[in-house]
């Protein structure tokens, strides 16, 4: 006869790792790290639990230890785009799991991390500028150079958030703020006021290479999730044309030939 006690508690379980494991996913976590945190929720709690990762869903089953109940969930991901500091802190409290929080706890400080506001935009803005500015430098780009891939990265990001926050289709976001980075980067070569303006324009749309989603893919192929890994790659793959279209498009209109 089945155990209420035991069957409640696989199924609180089971819902708190479904949602705890496809919010991970959603967040960018790669498969074997959603792998080893809840792998350390299971040994806190005495059981087992058979995980499935798909590209969108997550397929669970708890089982007592025994292997005689169990109870199974479908997580489905949500699209609030690669968040790392929730990623981060989520498996940080697969750590507290495991030195003793209990599951009250842990679903109230999940509920608290999932509620915590992203980075202020503004420095976000901010960094990633000076970021792919350095890029500039790196690559041997004068200070005009890196002047206009400073403000060709601020324009870009700024348009690309408007754009998600009035939910415009993903890829044609990315080709739109390409654009705006692009026609921007190509002020070296309209105006005249850099010597090395094809690194200022080859530059300019860097930053919206998809670097997370290409490292996660090679990971998750290492680890045997070829099918995660394969959307993944695929969905890097179509940022980077996108991308590429909205230089293509720049170059264009700027009437500047590259080759």
């Amino acid at each position: 006869m089945l155990d209420m006690d035991t069957h409640n508690h696989l199924k609180e379980l089971a819902r708190f790792m479904a949602s705890y494991a496809t919010a991970m996913l959603s967040a960018g976590a790669t498969t074997s790290r959603i792998e080893r945190c809840v792998q350390r929720i299971t040994r806190a709690h005495g059981v087992d639990a058979d995980l499935s990762i798909l590209p969108k869903r997550i397929l669970i089953t708890v089982w007592d230890k025994e292997h005689t109940h169990n109870y199974s969930l479908v997580g489905q991901t949500h699209t609030d785009g690669i968040n790392l500091n929730t990623s981060t802190l989520l498996s940080h409290l697969s750590h507290q799991i495991e030195d003793g929080m209990t599951l009250e706890q842990a679903l109230a400080r999940q509920a608290e991390i999932l509620r915590q506001p992203r980075i202020n935009h503004w420095l976000v803005i901010l960094m990633t500028s000076v970021a792919n500015m350095s890029f500039c430098q790196l690559f041997g780009g004068d200070l005009e150079a890196m002047a206009i891939v400073l403000i060709a990265t601020a324009a870009g990001f700024t348009y690309k958030e408007k754009l998600v926050q009035w939910h415009w289709d993903s890829k044609l976001v990315v080709i739109i703020s390409s654009l705006i980075s692009a026609l921007i980067g190509t002020s070296g070569f309209v105006l005249g006021v850099s010597a090395t303006p094809e690194i200022a324009l080859g530059t300019s749309v860097l930053w919206l290479v998809p670097g997370i989603r290409y490292i996660n893919s090679i990971s998750d192929m290492l680890r045997g999730h070829y099918l995660v890994a394969q959307s993944r790659i695929a969905e890097a793959l179509i940022i980077t044309i996108c991308l590429s279209l909205g230089l293509c498009l720049a170059l264009l209109i700027a009437n500047i030939r590259w080759f």
